[in-house]
């Protein structure tokens, strides 16, 4: 076959290349992607990425954590063995989708898991933190961070406690 020999085929060929190359060397929306925040490897809750996306008065919150889940039962991923807590004691309320399960650490094994929390403008006026089973993670430090000043349905990453705009 000459399929090969026309000038056409090989454009496409190299613009199929370097599309798949964009894809796998961009994160989310584009953002290139960065390192993750420093961990203590010993820990059994780390911190991975925190993606905020503003809807008007709200904000959902998802949180991508490294768990080691010691336990000989699995674990799934909702209360009350997984809570979110303010710096005012509030719960914040876990986002669900009805089509999606919930995510799941089988027993004696780490995964990385996306847990979503649905927030509302007092929430982000001071500190967030993470309980699994006991273990605490700071997710967002006491620093208050304005909702408003962020554009509504643009995710923000952060990969620390270290929320700054």
């Amino acid at each position: 076959m000459r399929v090969f020999q026309r000038f056409e085929v090989w454009l496409l060929l190299i613009a199929g290349g370097i599309a798949i190359w964009w894809a796998f060397s961009t994160g989310p929306n584009g953002a290139e992607t960065g390192p993750v925040a420093e961990m203590n490897p010993d820990s059994p809750l780390q911190l991975r990425r925190c993606t905020l996306e503003r809807d008007f008065g709200n904000a959902r919150l998802d949180v991508e954590v490294r768990y080691k889940n010691a336990s000989p039962r699995p674990l799934f991923m909702q209360p009350p063995d997984v809570r979110l807590t303010s710096g005012a004691g509030k719960e914040v309320p876990p986002f669900i989708l009805p089509v999606e399960r919930p995510s799941s650490v089988e027993a004696q094994t780490t995964s990385d898991i996306r847990l979503r929390f649905w927030l509302e403008k007092a929430d982000l006026s001071g500190s967030l933190t993470l309980e699994i089973r006991g273990q605490k993670l700071e997710i967002k430090n006491s620093t208050p961070l304005d909702l408003e000043k962020l554009e509504n349905a643009k995710p923000k990453v952060w990969t620390s406690a270290d929320w700054k705009l």
